[in-house]
């Protein structure tokens, strides 16, 4: 506890990792993930993004979702007062349980929405065995 009230944020890299850099200006994704029993369900709004900005990974059992808004310049143009759309690049790391299985992911992407289908092995879940005690 006396080392978070010397240094707060030393443990920041992590949650950035999970939770994304919520700079205010920053565009980050909007990520739903949600256990269907055989699969796991990721979901990501990605409004104004195209498919080719983005790009999903697996990286160490998680899946990582990268990628890069772009701003509109036109916004700028013709007296805009006020610009509220977040832009820039991001990245968000989605760790995944044990029994996933993230290198059989299906990706969808239809209207600025990303669908990642995550199946579930079997074996993990429903394998059991006694340890014998020497």
């Amino acid at each position: 506890m006396e080392e978070f009230f010397h240094d707060p944020f030393a443990g920041r890299g992590a949650l950035e990792r999970w939770f994304g850099d919520f700079s205010s200006s920053r565009f980050q994704p909007h990520i739903d993930v949600v256990d269907e029993g055989p699969v796991l369900r990721v979901t990501a709004e990605l409004p104004g993004m195209e498919r080719d900005d983005l790009k999903v990974s697996v990286e160490d059992g998680a899946i990582v979702l990268r990628g890069e808004k772009k701003q509109d310049v036109r916004s700028e143009e013709n007296g805009c007062y006020r610009l509220e759309r977040a832009h820039g690049s991001f990245m968000r790391t989605i760790p995944m349980p044990e029994n996933a299985d993230p290198d059989r992911t299906l990706a969808k992407f239809d209207n600025g929405v990303l669908t990642l289908t995550v199946p579930k092995s079997e074996r993990a879940q429903t394998v059991s065995r006694t340890i014998d005690i020497g």
